[in-house]
C-alpha cells in the first residue's frame, strides 16, 4: 500500500477509535453527573455576517501566507471529513438521502414532513409578528399547539417566495441536509385571532403589543388570490434547544462529535455549488439554526439550513435583481474592475440584463431565473465564505455526481411541492434546474475524474465513467490508463489502456494479507492531457479504498 495512503488510513482509524472513546466518556460523565451536554449559543445577523465576511475575514485572508502559497503552487486543500471510500458520511449536518438509494418521486415531492401543515380546525393563535423591509411575517400555534412560521408573497407577485421556499426544502432535503418542515398554507383572514400577549418588533427594532388593528394593517399589505386567501409557506417550528447559528467556518469546540472546522467540511464546501444550482444567492451563516436534541439517549447537535426565500428567481421583496448570483454584497473585484475601466467595463449580468431588454423575461410567480450567461465557475453568493472557494475538484464532483442523481422527472417533482396555479410556471423552473444540472455537471465533470462506481469481482476491476453515461462526454476516443503501483513504493508493477470499462487484475498484483494501489485516468479525444488520477485500494476481497485527485 502506498505509505501516503497507509498514513491517512491509520490516521483515520485512530481518530475513530478517539471519537469512540470521546462519546463512551461522555455517556459515562452523563450517567454519573445526571447532566446533559451544554452547549453555547452562536449569534448572528445580515450585519455581523457582512462585517465578518466582507471585511474582517477578506481582510484576514490577504494576510494569510499559506492562503497564497497555495494559490502560487495550486496546491489544493483536500477536505477533512470524507471516508475511504471518498463519500461524507452521515452527521448533524448531513444524511445520505439522494446519493444513497435514489428518492421515489413521492418522497421528493414531499421532502421533510411530520405532518401536513398547521391544523385549521380552530383560529391559527398569531403569538408574534415582525416587519421586515415591506412586508411582515407571523408566528402562530394551531389547535394541535404546534408552532409556526409564516412567510407571504410580495404584492404583484403571489407564489414567487412562497414557492421557491416550499421547493427549495425539498431540494436540500433530498441532497442530504437538515431542514425544518415547510408546507403551503391557503389561509382566509378570518382564520387568524391574535393571542393575548402577542409582541412585534418594527422596522425600528422597538418589540411593543401586537394590537388587532396593528394585525390588520399588516393583513392589509398582503395579496390574496380570487378567492380571498393569502398563501403563506408555513416553516414548523422545531423541537429542541436552540443554540443560535452554524459557522461556515470554524467547528463548535463544546460539541464532541464536531471534530472537523466547516470549511474543511465537503458538504459544507458543496453548499455554494448546490446554492449555484438553485440560484439560492442569499445563503448565510445566519439562516442556519443549531439546535440540540434526544437521540437514542444522548443529546446530539442537528445543523439546520432554515431559510429560503431568496431561491430560484426570489426575494423577500419581490423578482431577484440580474446581478445577484454575479456579485457579492461587497465586492472588491468588481469595484477595481470597473475602477480600471473608466466605467467602460460591461459586467457579466450587465451584458444579461441588456440581451434581457432590461426586462423581468419571468412571469411574476417566476421572478428572474435564466440560465443565459450562466458559468458555474463565477456564481457567487451574497458574501465571500472561504469554504465555497476552497471547493477542490474531489468536491466538485462528489457535488456534481451527487445532482446527476436527480432524474428530469424528480426534479419535476419537487418543483410540483410549490403548488403553482399556472402549470407554465412549474415548467419553466423545472427546465431552467434541468439545464443548470447539466451546466455544472459537464464543469466539474470535466475538470475532476469522473469515474465511478468501482467494483472487483472475478479478477476484473469496473466501473462507470459518468461523463459518457449522462452524455457529456464521448465514449469515441476515449482510453482508460491504468498504473498499477507496488505497495509502499512509487515503482509500476504494470501499465495498461482500454477502451472499455475494466480492466483485469492478475492475482500476482495483490500482495498477500495486503493492498494493491491502482490509479486510474481517463485521456479524452478533444484534450491534451490526462485527466487527474482516481486512487483505489484493491486487495483479494475486493475494493477497500477510493479516492479523487483534488
Amino acid at each position: 500500500m502506498n505509505m501516503k495512503l497507509k498514513k491517512i488510513k491509520q490516521i483515520r482509524q485512530v481518530l475513530a477509535f478517539v471519537i469512540l472513546g470521546v462519546g463512551i466518556f461522555g455517556l459515562m460523565g452523563t450517567a454519573m453527573a445526571q447532566e446533559t451536554v451544554k452547549f453555547k449559543e452562536s449569534e448572528s445577523s445580515f450585519y455581523s455576517d457582512l462585517f465578518d465576511q466582507n471585511i474582517y475575514n477578506e481582510g484576514v485572508n490577504q494576510l494569510d501566507l499559506g492562503r497564497w502559497g497555495r494559490k502560487l503552487f495550486k496546491k489544493e486543500l483536500p477536505s477533512k471529513n470524507v471516508n475511504v471510500f471518498d463519500e461524507v458520511p452521515d452527521s448533524g449536518f448531513f444524511t445520505n438521502r439522494q446519493g444513497r438509494e435514489k428518492l421515489s418521486l413521492e418522497a421528493l415531492e414531499k421532502g421533510y414532513q411530520e405532518n401536513a401543515g398547521p391544523d385549521l380546525s380552530k383560529p391559527l393563535q398569531v403569538i408574534a409578528a415582525e416587519q421586515r423591509g415591506i412586508y411582515p411575517r407571523f408566528w402562530v400555534r394551531d389547535a394541535r399547539g404546534d408552532e409556526y412560521l409564516l412567510e407571504f408573497d410580495p404584492q404583484g407577485n403571489m407564489e414567487l417566495v412562497t414557492g421557491a421556499e416550499i421547493i427549495a426544502s425539498r431540494f436540500y432535503y433530498a441532497l442530504g441536509y437538515t431542514v425544518p418542515q415547510f408546507t403551503i398554507l391557503p389561509i382566509k383572514p378570518e382564520q387568524f385571532l391574535v393571542a393575548p400577549g402577542a409582541t412585534t418588533w418594527e422596522d425600528t427594532g422597538f418589540k411593543k403589543k401586537l394590537s388587532q388593528k396593528r394585525f390588520e394593517e399588516y393583513l392589509m399589505i398582503l395579496p390574496q388570490n380570487e378567492e380571498g386567501l393569502y398563501r403563506a409557506s408555513a416553516c414548523k417550528i422545531m423541537k429542541g434547544d436552540y443554540h443560535g447559528i452554524f459557522s461556515f467556518e470554524s467547528r463548535r469546540k463544546d460539541d464532541p462529535a464536531d471534530l472537523v472546522n466547516h470549511r474543511d467540511r465537503r458538504e459544507i464546501r458543496a453548499l455554494g455549488i448546490f446554492a449555484s444550482w438553485i440560484n439560492h444567492y442569499d445563503l448565510r451563516e445566519s439562516d442556519t439554526l443549531d439546535i440540540s436534541i434526544e437521540e437514542n439517549g444522548q443529546v446530539v447537535m442537528k445543523h439546520y439550513l432554515a431559510d429560503f426565500i431568496g431561491a430560484f428567481g426570489s426575494t423577500q421583496e419581490g423578482p431577484k435583481d440580474p446581478m445577484l448570483g454575479y456579485e457579492y454584497e461587497v465586492d472588491y473585484g468588481e469595484t477595481s474592475k470597473s475602477i480600471l475601466a473608466l466605467g467602460f467595463r460591461e459586467k457579466p449580468w450587465q451584458k444579461k440584463w441588456r440581451l434581457a431588454g432590461e426586462k423581468i423575461q419571468g412571469a411574476p410567480a417566476v421572478g428572474y431565473f435564466t440560465n443565459e450567461l450562466f458559468d458555474p465557475a463565477r456564481y457567487k453568493t451574497q458574501f465571500p465564505y472561504e469554504a465555497f472557494r476552497l471547493v477542490t475538484r474531489a468536491d466538485g464532483f462528489w457535488a456534481a455526481k451527487l445532482l446527476m442523481s436527480f432524474s428530469d422527472e424528480g426534479i419535476r417533482a419537487m418543483v410540483k411541492a410549490g403548488r403553482y396555479r399556472d402549470a407554465k410556471n412549474a415548467e419553466v423552473i423545472t427546465k431552467t434546474l434541468i439545464e443548470r444540472r447539466d451546466i455544472i455537471a459537464r464543469y466539474w465533470f470535466s475538470r475532476a475524474n469522473p469515474l465511478d462506481g468501482f467494483s472487483f469481482s472475478g479478477g476484473k476491476l469496473s466501473f462507470k465513467d459518468l461523463a459518457v453515461e449522462y452524455g457529456m462526454a464521448s465514449k469515441e476516443g476515449t482510453v482508460y490508463h491504468l498504473e498499477v503501483m507496488s505497495e509502499g513504493k512509487k515503482e509500476k508493477i504494470a501499465q495498461l489502456e482500454t477502451k472499455e470499462l475494466d480492466f483485469d487484475i492478475r492475482s500476482e498484483w495483490i500482495p498477500a494479507n495486503g493492498e494493491v494501489r491502482i490509479l486510474l485516468r481517463v485521456a479524452r479525444a478533444s484534450a491534451k492531457t490526462l485527466s487527474p488520477a482516481v486512487t483505489i485500494l484493491l486487495n483479494a476481497t475486493g475494493v477497500q479504498g477510493i479516492r479523487h485527485e483534488d
